[in-house]
């Protein structure tokens, strides 16, 4: 039987954020790419806690890589973004 419980919820919350995450990454706009970051950002928050609380934590020791892949994406795309409304 399902329940309503943090840990159901944040499963739930986890994939609405990577679709709508993935969504916007396959876009061609580098302004609605760059939201697509923004949101895998925030959506990283529940995953971070599904991690800890199923005791697999230390998949976290992987977080800075994550963190600068995210990072260099969200840059580019938003020197793409600025290039495209200048032109």
């Amino acid at each position: 039987m399902f329940e309503i419980n943090i840990f159901n919820s944040a499963q739930i919350f986890d994939q609405i954020f990577a679709f709508v995450c993935v969504y916007l990454l396959t876009s061609i706009n580098a302004k609605t790419r760059f939201y697509g970051f923004i949101i895998g950002t925030v959506g990283f928050i529940p995953g971070v806690y599904l991690l800890i609380a199923t005791q697999l934590w230390w998949l976290l020791a992987f977080m800075p890589i994550w963190a600068y892949i995210n990072y260099i994406g969200i840059v580019n795309n938003y020197r793409e973004y600025k290039k495209t409304k200048v032109a």
